[in-house]
């Protein structure tokens, strides 16, 4: 019996329906199998990346700036380490209050820009350098700024042969 529309316009006899319903439910275990081992082998995957990470870290060569490079003979391994900076919302508003205290509020402006939050300008270290700033304001300026690693991330390629 096909599995087509035109099965549909009568009724199979049970003998007929019990090989479809086989065949279905076959399927459905081979999926739900498949499914199993896909989400072992990205568990496998993940821990091998991670030791990798590590291996690269460890042993590997400066490639590029916050990258490291393991080499093999046909396959060589690239980890690249970055890292993000976020500002800090209260930390900027301790410093806005900080700088409001010491009579120092048109500093803010000069390093920082407000949209909705403050976020540091580029010209800010410039600024800072030639101001002023007390001890304490230099502090709370510095907590402004959160500086955060990024997952590293590797790429396992053959290496390229010369041309």
């Amino acid at each position: 019996m096909a599995t087509t529309n035109a099965a549909i316009e009568k009724a199979p006899l049970p003998a007929e329906l019990d090989p479809l319903a086989e065949q279905f439910h076959d399927l459905e275990l081979g999926l739900s199998s498949a499914r199993r081992e896909v989400t072992a082998k990205q568990a496998a995957l993940a821990k091998m990346e991670l030791e990798f990470i590590e291996l690269v870290r460890s042993h590997g060569s400066t490639h590029a700036e916050k990258s490291k490079i393991l080499h093999g003979i046909v396959w060589e391994m690239v980890a690249t380490f970055s890292q993000y900076t976020t500002q800090d919302g209260a930390a900027i508003e301790r410093f806005r209050e900080a700088l409001v205290k010491a009579k120092k509020t048109r500093l803010l402006k000069k390093i920082f820009e407000a949209d909705t939050r403050w976020t540091m300008k580029a010209s800010a270290a410039e600024i800072v350098k030639t101001e002023q700033l007390t001890p304490t304001l230099m502090a709370l300026l510095l907590q402004c700024s959160v500086t955060k690693d990024r997952k590293p991330s590797l790429d396992v390629r053959q290496k390229k042969k010369p041309a």
